[in-house]
């Protein structure tokens, strides 16, 4: 498999596996009918384990985590190649984030408090890890933002662009629970859905400099 197609894959899988167990579940009459994206009737959780979505979403969730951990290496690998350092710090971050989606993906649906501690202790780490290495492998790049190509600075701006949306999401998320409004948590759910798919936006374009960089992993792994 061709690195870019990891990349493409551990974007697209998130996004196919959300989003067709909403689908499921409307098809079975047991999710809410809305946009999520903006009226926040479901989490992605909750839309993942109502009737048999559970299934697609495991499905799908558990083989994501394990292409996590070679993108992080493979990223790695790649950052060197571009800036002249080593990486481990991305990779290490990153590996340990798809340990805790496995951790909430396996816990899903499961019943009790001590459960649901699991799940939200693994989702809060997954996505906090995942974007810590994403903020570190974009500042390396930014350093070394005078020698790269034309086309992946473009991209490396638009991933830089995504990080200030994670920020302004989280802040806003901050700061309605803190008002304590009425509508807190339909804005929570509708802030999680956005930045899910922002975060997986952040491989395509990674995708999208692989391909422009010729990154080869399988010559590379040959030559070495």
């Amino acid at each position: 498999m061709h690195p870019r197609h990891i990349a493409w894959s551990v974007c697209l899988i998130p996004v196919i596996a959300a989003h067709g167990s909403l689908l499921v579940g409307l098809w079975e009459g047991v999710a809410n009918e809305c946009v999520p994206y903006w009226e926040g009737c479901t989490s992605i959780s909750r839309a993942a384990r109502e009737g048999n979505a559970i299934f697609l979403f495991r499905g799908l969730m558990m083989p994501v985590a394990a292409l996590l951990v070679l993108f992080w290496y493979l990223q790695s690998v790649w950052l060197k190649e571009m800036t002249q350092k080593r990486h481990p710090v991305t990779f290490i971050l990153g590996a340990i984030g798809a340990v805790f989606l496995i951790l909430y993906v396996d816990f899903l649906g499961t019943q009790g408090d001590f459960y649901r501690f699991l799940r939200r202790y693994g989702t809060t780490l997954y996505f906090a890890l995942t974007v810590l290495a994403q903020m570190i492998s974009i500042r390396s790049l930014q350093q070394v933002s005078g020698e790269l190509d034309r086309k992946i600075r473009r991209y490396l701006n638009l991933q830089f662009f995504l990080m200030v949306l994670y920020w302004c999401l989280g802040i806003s998320n901050v700061v309605i629970k803190a008002t304590e409004v009425s509508w807190a948590d339909q804005a929570e759910n509708v802030i999680e859905w956005h930045f899910a798919l922002y975060m997986s936006l952040y491989f395509a374009l990674t995708a999208m400099m692989w391909t422009r960089s010729k990154f080869d992993w399988q010559f590379r792994v040959g030559r070495h």
